[in-house]
């Protein structure tokens, strides 16, 4: 959810210049009506506008932040429907993980992250990584002027935009502390999005956990359909691996804890983990 503060001013420009009495639009579903006011260009009737105009950008400021607030604290459904036979998908569709990442981001931090998909790098692929189908991949940078730096990828099946799988992605090659810090900050947003059962504390275990596993057991096989991580962390519909092939960048990876899935990885030598108390 980009909030585009410039875009508003041209907004509110473009009322005051035009002399329109009232507007009424949406954002995120939400009807926002803005006050009215007339075009004069006497002195007092300029004054009157001007002053119109810095009420209505205070109105919108505040009506925003209350969207986003509700944005925050409504879950992300999560379930796994069969897309096609034997591929297996999210619920919900990378726009819809956006805009839950993007209003949990912009609650603690005061701005989003992630930019709309349309924005994203995005390339057709044959097959994916736990699908014989095609598929979408699409990739994001939020610093695309620093190479290495940190980047998420989605795969959505060939014509649907429902989530199959997440990976986020740090070069090691190029290690920073910044980077790794940006890194480190995409996997707890990632994670609080998708298990929002967890506690904060938790997360920052978890994902700390699975990254130091990837280093901990580095393979030479590079991140294919015919990969087999060490373990898989199964938490309701959520399932996630660490992944790091020599020459790639370490992954984060997250798919639907399908009960085809799942068994396929343990018979190839996977550890399933499945935390006590949960389904």
């Amino acid at each position: 959810m980009k909030i585009h503060r410039k875009g508003l001013v041209i907004a509110a420009a473009v009322l005051f210049f035009c002399g329109l009495c009232a507007v009424r639009f949406t954002f995120a579903g939400k009807y926002i009506m803005i006050p009215y006011w007339t075009k004069s260009t006497s002195p007092k009737g300029m004054y009157n506008s001007v002053k119109a105009v810095a009420e209505t950008m205070s109105l919108l400021d505040g009506k925003l932040k209350e969207i986003v607030k509700e944005a925050a604290e409504k879950k992300l459904e999560i379930g796994i429907v069969e897309n096609r036979e034997g591929e297996f998908v999210f619920t919900f569709s990378i726009d819809d993980f956006i805009g839950r990442y993007n209003s949990i981001y912009q609650a603690d931090r005061g701005n989003t992250y992630l930019a709309p998909s349309w924005e994203w790098r995005a390339y057709n692929y044959d097959r994916a990584i736990h699908s014989d189908y095609g598929c979408s991949y699409y990739n994001y940078s939020k610093d695309e002027s620093i190479l290495p730096f940190p980047t998420i990828s989605v795969y959505t099946p060939a014509g649907s935009d429902n989530v199959h799988e997440i990976t986020l992605n740090f070069d090691d090659h190029s290690y920073t502390e910044p980077l790794f810090k940006a890194y480190e900050d995409m996997c707890f947003y990632t994670l609080k999005t998708l298990l929002y059962d967890m506690e904060d504390e938790e997360i920052v275990t978890l994902y700390a956990t699975l990254n130091d596993l990837a280093y901990e057991h580095l393979t030479s096989v590079n991140y294919t359909s015919e990969s087999v991580p060490y373990a898989v962390y199964c938490r309701g519909n959520v399932a996630l691996y660490p992944y790091f092939s020599i020459g790639e960048s370490l992954r984060l990876c997250i798919i639907p804890a399908a009960q085809q899935y799942i068994e396929e990885m343990e018979s190839r030598g996977a550890k399933i983990i499945i935390p006590k108390g949960t389904p």
